[in-house]
């Protein structure tokens, strides 16, 4: 049985962010647009800084909107720069320039994916949580899922943490709302490749609309993750 320290726990949040610098005039989007779901996860920068202060562990969050360029996607996805996002045009991704393209790689992906790798190498993490999260509605139909836990083909950690979650009666989805087997994601680079016990953890972000909620669903994760490293066999 391996064991694991709580700080050694490294906490990532792709899409915690909704920037957009000025020199991109805002994608040629509203306010409105930028502060909704599309444009990041809402909720889950609170909620990763918060839980990481009860792990007294690392957090790495993605500073930039997901519109400019998607952090949790492979190069080579066809959709790391979406130009359409749930039938809406993109303007400020329509007839990028390869130069264009380059610069967002290197000032925001490339930074964001090798400070990661920094942080595995030098402060020996053993454990990657990766947090998300998702809209209640989808197709004008209500998702009843809670939390969702996204897995890749090594589901040690992420079996245990959806038993250990549906000990506490919650509806918990198990590649539910999204598949979690992406080539190239964030999991698959730094938790598969590293062959380093991970989980990615999708939380409904009706459930983290104010401060009391993010800190109830903070501690419910910090109980589970807890429970499930001592569970978990290396």
């Amino acid at each position: 049985m391996a064991t694991y320290s709580e700080n050694q726990i490294l906490i990532i949040a792709d899409h915690a962010s909704n920037y957009v610098p000025e020199v991109n005039n805002k994608l040629g989007l509203s306010n409105s647009f930028l502060n909704n779901h599309i444009a990041f996860d809402l909720g889950v920068k609170e909620l990763s800084l918060d839980l990481s202060n009860r792990f007294g562990c690392r957090v790495i969050q993605g500073k930039y909107s997901r519109l400019l360029i998607d952090l949790n996607r492979d190069l080579d996805d066809p959709t790391i720069i979406p130009e359409i996002v749930d039938r809406k045009i993109i303007p400020g991704n329509i007839g990028l320039s390869k130069s264009d393209v380059r610069l967002r790689i290197k000032k925001i992906y490339d930074k964001y994916h090798h400070e990661i790798d920094r942080t595995i190498k030098n402060e020996k993490v053993k454990v990657i949580l990766s947090l998300h999260s998702f809209n209640p509605i989808f197709k004008r139909k209500k998702r009843f899922t809670e939390i969702g836990i996204l897995s890749n083909e090594d589901k040690n950690l992420s079996s245990i943490v959806i038993d250990q979650l549906r000990l506490l009666k919650l509806n918990v989805g198990d590649n539910k709302p999204y598949k979690g087997n992406l080539i190239g994601d964030s999991m698959y680079k730094h938790g598969l490749r590293n062959r380093l016990p991970h989980v990615l953890i999708e939380v409904r972000n009706d459930l983290l609309s104010n401060s009391t909620k993010i800190k109830r669903v903070s501690r419910l994760l910090h109980k589970t993750i807890v429970k499930s490293l001592n569970k978990i066999v290396s």
